[in-house]
């Protein structure tokens, strides 16, 4: 077992680099050609490999990587500023795809609360496959870049609680108020804490690392600072990776930044992060997918156009001009982890159908292939500056 471990994480390092630069040399995003190796390694095509325990432990890594990279970038004076700037695109990108989810679902299943589940799942933003074509793209920086990631940040503490109180109605629980507190309350801890304890303690220790004799350790350091913010987002209810963006949030502002960063970018890249966009293409078997047609095909377009519109609109409510705000509505579109954890956890609780399931598994390999192309389009085919 330990040996075809090895030659299937080999398989997947040679072939996403050799894919990732076809698809550089053809001037589109390299995670193009990852989600397309995971689709033709996996049972869709090859059955070459499965996901494994231990490829999905280093994916859960390679995102958390890419998260933190993506916090490294983000100048923590603008936070505030960015904020507000993402709030009406994250709230678009909230109540329209919930909408669109609830009433395709509940038009066709007539049952409230498969539908309701539909529409958190809707609602739910990968970030990750957005930030590495940003990346790729040299856009992380940029105004829309910045506006996207605080978006998803928003998208994701949303969701978690539109999750809490939808399980509770669905499952007919008196203690649906007293839960949705708890996680309110939970939330805000981690806020709580992760800023004093960034400010007062992390930002303090990382820039007197020198006078501690552990300046060549900053980036084991690092690397243990994000592991740390994640599992304390865990913790607390959150998704891992918006713990580990908070962690390269603080360590951003010290002048180790760009040490860890080139650590970072150097371990995550090199592996971790092509491991993680393979997993996705591998976790799903496109000819097991049994729901009717018309139903896979209002769901993925209604999923996909109702974010771009949805944060596109907030974005332009919010006096972004349309070019930024078609680029902002094109990063918000790939769903992935977040959805597929709502997916499955509402399966288990027998509250929707694998039919839905399976829709929710072509949303998420379609939208991450179709976001990095959006993306690419709106920031090269109109050259306005992003500055």
């Amino acid at each position: 077992m330990e040996n075809s471990i090895l030659l299937h994480l080999a398989v997947i390092i040679f072939f996403s680099k050799v894919l990732g630069a076809i698809s550089k040399k053809f001037k589109q995003p390299p995670v193009i050609g990852m989600l397309f190796l995971g689709i033709v390694l996996g049972p869709t095509l090859l059955h070459f490999i499965e996901p494994e325990e231990v490829i999905t432990w280093i994916a859960k890594v390679g995102v958390l990587f890419l998260l933190f990279e993506a916090g490294l970038e983000t100048n923590i004076k603008q936070i505030r500023e960015d904020s507000r700037q993402a709030l009406l695109p994250a709230v678009g990108g909230i109540i329209l795809p919930f909408a669109s989810g609830f009433f395709l679902t509940y038009f066709i299943l007539h049952n409230v609360s498969q539908a309701l589940i539909v529409g958190v799942i809707f609602t739910a933003t990968s970030v990750s496959v957005s930030v590495m074509t940003l990346f790729d793209l040299g856009k992380m920086k940029s105004l829309e870049g910045r506006c996207i990631v605080n978006a998803a940040i928003i998208d994701d503490i949303v969701g978690i609680l539109l999750l809490t109180f939808i399980f509770g109605l669905t499952a007919g629980s008196a203690k649906a108020g007293s839960t949705i507190s708890i996680s309110l309350i939970k939330i805000a801890v981690f806020f709580l804490v992760s800023f004093l304890f960034g400010i007062f303690i992390l930002q303090p220790f990382f820039l007197n690392l020198k006078k501690l004799l552990l300046n060549n350790v900053v980036l084991s350091l690092a690397i243990a600072t994000a592991f740390l913010y994640s599992w304390f987002a865990e913790m607390t209810g959150l998704a891992a990776i918006t713990g580990a963006y908070f962690a390269g949030l603080f360590l951003g502002q010290t002048h180790h930044k760009n040490a860890v960063q080139t650590g970072i970018t150097n371990i995550g890249k090199s592996f971790f992060v092509d491991v993680f966009f393979v997993s996705i293409g591998l976790q799903f078997n496109l000819f097991d997918i049994e729901a009717e047609p018309i139903f896979l095909l209002s769901f993925v377009v209604l999923a996909i156009a109702g974010k771009a519109i949805g944060s596109g609109l907030g974005a332009r409510l919010n006096n972004f001009d349309t070019i930024r705000s078609f680029r902002i509505g094109t990063g918000m579109i790939p769903r992935g982890e977040v959805a597929l954890i709502v997916a499955n956890m509402a399966l288990e609780k027998q509250v929707i159908s694998t039919d839905i399931l399976s829709a929710t598994i072509l949303m998420v390999i379609i939208s991450a292939l179709l976001a990095p192309l959006l993306l690419k389009f709106g920031f090269t085919r109109f050259k306005r500056e992003s500055f």
